[in-house]
């Protein structure tokens, strides 16, 4: 499968999963959820990890956070709905995320690189990553 195709269908997924965030009861999500601003508590799946993806979006669109408990550091663009960040390891970055978010801001997909590992990513280690919102707040 192709980097364009995995990352289209990490897209989708996380387009699918945004939509059906807002059927699920107990969301705590604010009614003017958008794409504008990303700041939130995310349930996210990468490769075989899952757990909590925590943004904090300023207002020059850099964003702070941590997924898993590893801090990360990045930037979104809304008008692109465009999202990059590094996650960092003892003040090394480890991985590389890059993705969209949904159109209604309550989904993201895309995929990550890996670069802690032997070789670096020479061998073009790459996996699909995917979100949904479920708190309009980080923590």
């Amino acid at each position: 499968m192709s980097a364009n195709l995995r990352t289209r269908a990490a897209l989708a997924a996380g387009i699918m999963l945004g939509g059906m965030t807002m059927l699920s009861p107990g969301v705590a999500l604010s009614q003017s959820a958008n794409p504008n601003n990303i700041t939130g508590r995310w349930n996210a799946v990468a490769n075989n990890s899952t757990g909590s993806l925590n943004i904090t979006q300023s207002a020059n669109g850099s964003i702070s956070g941590n997924f898993l408990g590893i801090p990360l550091q990045g930037y979104y663009i809304p008008s692109s709905r465009r999202l990059v960040f590094v996650r960092f390891a003892n003040g090394i970055p480890i991985q590389f995320y890059s993705g969209w978010i949904s159109n209604n801001g309550l989904g993201l997909g895309g995929q990550f690189n890996v670069w802690n590992l032997p070789n670096g990513a020479a061998g073009g280690v790459d996996y699909n990553f995917s979100a949904t919102k479920v708190s309009d707040f980080p923590n």
